[in-house]
C-alpha cells in the first residue's frame, strides 16, 4: 500500500508503521504538491490481516496526532495557527515568506 504524505511528516509514518511491526520505506521520488510542500510517498508491505490490523493502527496514530490542526492565512501572512507545535509553526512562516518572494518576482 502507498501513503502520500507531505516529506515533512513522512519519518514520522515510517516510524508509526515500523513500531507496528509493518515494514515500509519511502519512496524516493519525490513530487511537489499544491504550495510549496514536497510529497512523499511512503510505501508499506502488508502481506497478511495481522500486518493490515497493524498498517491500520498506525496511520490511525498519524491521524489523530494531527486532528484538529487548523491555520488561518490572511494578506498580512500567518493570522492563526491551532495545534501546530512552535517549531511547525516557524516552518509556515518560512514557507510563507518564500511563496511571497516568489509571488512577487523581487519586484516592490
Amino acid at each position: 500500500m502507498e501513503f502520500v504524505v507531505t516529506s515533512s511528516k513522512a519519518e514520522e509514518l515510517l516510524s508509526l508503521l515500523v513500531e507496528e511491526g509493518v515494514a515500509a520505506v519511502p519512496d524516493e521520488r519525490q513530487v511537489r504538491g499544491a504550495g510549496t510542500d514536497v510529497l512523499t510517498t511512503v510505501v508499506a508491505t502488508a502481506g497478511n490481516a495481522a500486518a493490515w490490523a497493524a498498517a491500520g493502527v498506525a496511520v490511525r496514530k498519524f491521524i489523530d496526532r494531527h486532528k484538529g490542526k487548523r491555520i488561518q492565512v490572511d494578506e498580512a501572512g500567518l493570522a492563526e495557527a491551532e495545534n501546530y507545535s512552535a517549531r511547525d509553526i516557524e516552518r509556515i512562516v518560512q514557507a510563507l515568506s518564500a511563496v511571497e518572494r516568489d509571488d512577487s518576482g523581487g519586484h516592490q
